[in-house]
């Protein structure tokens, strides 16, 4: 592969979006232009990677062919392979979401957990030797008890435990560690421990400590390989190509449980297997673009060979419009290949080319923040809310609550609660509020101008359908002049690769209410993708910040 399509997918290569994106971005005037707006999500395209890779071989006659990913790289099928008797593809089982945790999570609490015996063993065995704790002692005292402990550490480091994969946890690989650091922290506390009684409290401490710790490790490895056989640790993967690497990749994640291959997808139908491994051949990319089922798919692996190098690019172009994070397979020595958005899966290295790479640590400190701050809001808000609703039943005929089906994560067909602020009418065709709508009550267009009517949506942060900061939700079949959103920027899709939410990036910015023409379309979605590209803990705070002064303080437009 060239160097350039390397740095393509961020191989040794820092990412555009840290220099695109290191300025909050204001608000754009009113006459901004269309294509200034194109030419600004263009630069957001490249910070995803929505792009083809311009692919080719190296051209060294001393390129290593014979490496350790060998086994792993894609071949094309030949052009005169004999089609099969096989006319149709065969549907899929139905995909469920599920929970998915980072495979490296239990070795990081391992490792934690780890840290916190260590140190209580010190303070213990302080406590108990010099009648102090560890601040209260000199430097030196100190030194002693934490080294000894540290020993037991040092222990599990030397002899490679808390490398594992949750199929290959072996907690008795850390019974020699414990063993080996309790030996030299015995030698240790022998050594420099400032008293014979010192030396006495580690000598009995630091035994009790190194089994504790392998007691925990057993309870622990039995709860991982438990929730490992339950899936709790698998992605669901789509591969493209129905290649010998694509069953290569099928064998060895059904043989290490790190990943479901749902389906498999090609478009040259008549000469594909039935299946590959147990999942079966559903068509082509278009099948798999219209299957109800994508959204519930975690990862789209292309493994199809990079020397056919116009079908690769075509397939990226088609999946731009999938939110669903798509891989593409590095059919070369890739040991020495490293970067952001290069990683190793089933084997073999794969580039992310569409999307971002998982961020499992923000997820977690996203979800965190949802819960506790939307449990205090929904505490504060309790008593407007219940009030809310009786002026909504007061006011006109019909339920308080109003419920819309609309896209969330992975557009992922979710239902989202609002106060109801027009006249209910079940039969009513969908379609955007527009300014002096006749539809919107008296209380609902107090409602709608002090966003009032988003409150109901808290209780879907908190059931997890939605976050606090994201990207507004959608109604399912919104169009904007007669268009499908998807019609008028191709990138509207990668919108959804994070939680919707009450409030957004484009709310604070001044891109509220319906989008009525195909500028504001490329403008909302403009500022979605910087919120995805951007996302952090401190710009989520920074958007609550400033949401309540700018929605009860606009007049303007129309909600």
């Amino acid at each position: 592969m060239s160097q350039a399509a390397l740095q393509l997918v961020g191989a040794e290569l820092d990412q555009a979006s840290a220099e695109i994106f290191g300025s909050a971005p204001q608000a754009e005037p009113s006459g901004v232009s269309a294509q200034s707006e194109a030419e600004r999500l263009a630069e957001l395209a490249g910070a995803f990677a929505l792009f083809g890779l311009p692919i080719d071989q190296p051209g060294d006659p001393d390129f290593p062919l014979a490496t350790a990913d060998l086994a792993y790289r894609a071949f094309e099928i030949p052009a005169g392979a004999p089609a099969n008797d096989w006319p149709q593809p065969v549907s899929p089982a139905q995909v469920r979401p599920g929970m998915h945790v980072d495979p490296s999570l239990p070795a990081k609490a391992l490792q934690w957990t780890d840290w916190v015996i260590v140190a209580a063993a010190a303070q213990f065995a302080a406590m108990w030797g010099a009648d102090a704790g560890l601040l209260q002692l000199s430097i030196g005292q100190a030194a002693a008890f934490i080294l000894s402990a540290l020993a037991l550490k040092a222990g599990l480091w030397l002899t490679d435990f808390y490398r594992f994969s949750p199929a290959r946890i072996r907690p008795e690989r850390g019974m020699g560690g414990l063993a080996l650091g309790a030996i030299v922290g015995l030698l240790i506390s022998n050594a420099f421990a400032p008293d014979a009684r010192s030396a006495a409290a580690l000598a009995a401490t630091l035994p009790f400590a190194a089994m504790l710790l392998a007691g925990i490790h057993a309870a622990l490895a039995i709860w991982i390989s438990a929730a490992h056989r339950k899936g709790l640790f698998a992605e669901n993967i789509v591969l493209i190509g129905a290649t010998q690497a694509a069953q290569r990749l099928a064998a060895r994640a059904a043989k290490s449980g790190d990943a479901r291959i749902v389906a498999v997808v090609d478009d040259r139908i008549g000469r594909s297997p039935a299946q590959v491994g147990a999942a079966p051949v559903i068509g082509g990319v278009d099948a798999l673009l219209a299957w109800q089922d994508l959204p519930n798919v975690d990862r789209i692996i292309i493994t199809v060979t990079q020397k056919a190098e116009g079908r690769v690019k075509s397939m990226i172009e088609r999946l731009r419009v999938a939110p669903n994070r798509v891989d593409l397979l590095l059919d070369f020595d890739t040991h020495a290949v490293r970067g952001r958005r290069v990683e190793r899966f089933g084997g073999a290295a794969v580039a992310c080319v569409s999307g971002r790479p998982h961020n499992h640590r923000r997820a977690f400190v996203k979800r965190v923040e949802d819960i506790v701050v939307g449990s205090l809001l929904v505490a504060l808000f309790a008593l407007p809310m219940l009030l809310i609703a009786a002026l909504v039943k007061l006011d006109t005929p019909g339920p308080a609550l109003y419920r819309q089906r609309r896209h969330g994560f992975n557009n992922r067909i979710i239902t989202v609660l609002k106060f109801r602020t027009m006249r209910h009418d079940p039969g009513a065709a969908l379609s955007q509020v527009r300014e002096n709508d006749p539809r919107i009550t008296p209380v609902g267009a107090f409602l709608r101008r002090t966003s009032l009517d988003e409150l109901p949506q808290l209780f879907n942060v908190l059931r997890g359908d939605m976050s606090l900061v994201g990207p507004r939700p959608h109604a399912v079949g919104m169009k904007t002049c007669e268009r499908d959103l998807t019609e008028i920027v191709a990138e509207y899709a990668h919108r959804h690769r994070v939680k919707p939410g009450i409030t957004g990036w484009a709310q604070v910015n001044g891109s509220r209410g319906p989008v009525t023409s195909a500028s504001a379309v490329r403008r909302r979605v403009r500022f979605d993708l910087e919120y995805v590209a951007r996302s952090s803990l401190w710009l989520d705070l920074e958007i609550l910040a400033r949401t309540a002064p700018v929605l009860f303080g606009d007049n303007k437009v129309t909600r």
